[in-house]
Parts: C-alpha cells; sequence; structure tokens
C-alpha cells in the first residue's frame, strides 16, 4: 500500500474525515506547495472543525424535525407580512430569549405565515448549535398521552426538558381532558426558567384559558407563559389564498 492511501486510511478509521478531505485537496493542489509544515496541518484541522461542526447541525437539522426544514431569518418576506416588524425579528434572532428561557407567542389567521416564521427563529437557533424540537399540539398532546400508558413518561419527559428550545405548533382550544391538562402542566411547569417555546395559535392567548376547563391549571400553566413571552401577532389576508391568487393571475397572463 502507498504511504497516501495508507496514511488516509488511517485517518478514517480515526474518523478524522474533515482531515481526510483536507489532505486529498492539499495533495491535488499546488497552491499548498509554498505553506510550512505547521500552517498546512493548522489547514488540516480547520477543516476537521469545520466538518464536525457541519455534521453537528446536519444532525441537529433531522432531529428537529421542522414543518419548514428550508425556513430561514432571511427568508422571511416582509411583503407578505405587513405587521411584521424586521427589527422585530432581528432582535429574536439574536437569540436572547433562548439564553434567558423566555418565550415567543406567534398568533394570527390560518395562512398568515405563523409556522415558516417559528421555524425560521428555530433555524436560526439550530445555526447556533441549540437542540430544537418541533410538535404540533395534537401531537404533543397524543405523545403525552400514550407515554403515560406505555409507562414511558420518564423517558419522553427527559427528552422534552433537556431540549432548549421546542416549537408547539397550532395550539389548540379545544376542550382537555383532566389527563391531558395535567400532562400539559407538567412538561410547562417542568420547563419553566429552563427551556424555551415557540407557541404558535390561530387564538390570542386569552382564548386559551377555557380549554383547560380548571381555572387553577389553567392560570398555573399559562402564566408560566406569559409572563416571560415575545408575542407577535400577524395580521392580514391569508399568504396562502394570495400566493394562489397571484399563481392564477400568472397562468391567465401567458
Amino acid at each position: 500500500m502507498m504511504l497516501k492511501e495508507k496514511v488516509l486510511a488511517c485517518l478514517l478509521d480515526l474518523k478524522l474525515k474533515g482531515v481526510s478531505e483536507a489532505l486529498i485537496a492539499q495533495l491535488a493542489s499546488t497552491d499548498y506547495d509554498d505553506m510550512d509544515f505547521l500552517s498546512r496541518i493548522d489547514d488540516l484541522f480547520v477543516h476537521e472543525s469545520l466538518y464536525c461542526k457541519n455534521r453537528k447541525l446536519a444532525n441537529l437539522q433531522k432531529l428537529a424535525k421542522l414543518r419548514w426544514p428550508n425556513a430561514s431569518v432571511s427568508g422571511i418576506d416582509y411583503a407578505l407580512h405587513p405587521s411584521l416588524k424586521h427589527a422585530k425579528i432581528k432582535e429574536l434572532a439574536q437569540l436572547n430569549w433562548v439564553s434567558n428561557a423566555h418565550h415567543i407567542v406567534i398568533t394570527g389567521a390560518t395562512g398568515t405565515g405563523k409556522t415558516y416564521i417559528a421555524c425560521a427563529l428555530a433555524k436560526q437557533a439550530i445555526t447556533e448549535a441549540i437542540p430544537v424540537l418541533y410538535f404540533r399540539f395534537s401531537e404533543l398532546i397524543l405523545n403525552l398521552i400514550i407515554a403515560s400508558k406505555q409507562d414511558k413518561m420518564k423517558l419522553l419527559r427527559r427528552k422534552l426538558l433537556k431540549t432548549p428550545l421546542i416549537i408547539i405548533d397550532d395550539w389548540g382550544i379545544s376542550p382537555l381532558s383532566s389527563v391531558e391538562r395535567h400532562l400539559l402542566f407538567e412538561l410547562i411547569e417542568g420547563r419553566d426558567k429552563n427551556g424555551s417555546m415557540i407557541i404558535t395559535s390561530q387564538y390570542p392567548i386569552k382564548a386559551w384559558y377555557d380549554a383547560f376547563q380548571d381555572p387553577t391549571i389553567a392560570d398555573a400553566t399559562l402564566d408560566r407563559i406569559v409572563h416571560q413571552t415575545h408575542e407577535i401577532t400577524l395580521k392580514g389576508e391569508s399568504i396562502r389564498k394570495a400566493m394562489g391568487m397571484t399563481e392564477v393571475l400568472n397562468e391567465h397572463s401567458t
């Protein structure tokens, strides 16, 4: 075996994929000929660090299971969100609210872009290596119920409580059963001051209380959210409807 192949095989055995790829690039280019030994070594490990970072971010992205995985803060079209303030999103993109275990509540009618904005802010967190999990509200409640029935609640709670940022999409106002409201309370209470949430809903926060059918649990649960929350209220027509009308107009103009 030639020395080159031996070294590359050794690097792969050591799981130094970034170093391996950078070394191949160095050997294939004359751009590195004038670099001293330590500079070339430094280049190899810079590539390894970048490779590891990108692999970690890709894994976080996969685990997050975002509804819109390609959403981004830079991709938000403010022309479609007349009530959305660019300065507000720019501030939230700094992620200080995550560091402080605060929350974001995004409300607005169906189709106004709540989920996209939530995913864009979550994607911003992922780029900073902050783990994220996405759930629809109904899915989260169902997962909690199933875990409680299958004696897997401890495992699920550990997963939910250790994740710095959770998205709860489409928070509803349908009545919760006694079991559901207590499971939801325990989750919110456990994350209080220990983790952040982005919650989207068609309904304003004050409309959420009746779903609990228990004023004490409702106050205890929602007070842990509302007093540490940045609120975004989206107004205007449905973006999906507007985009659909645009497509129809384009079809007729061609």
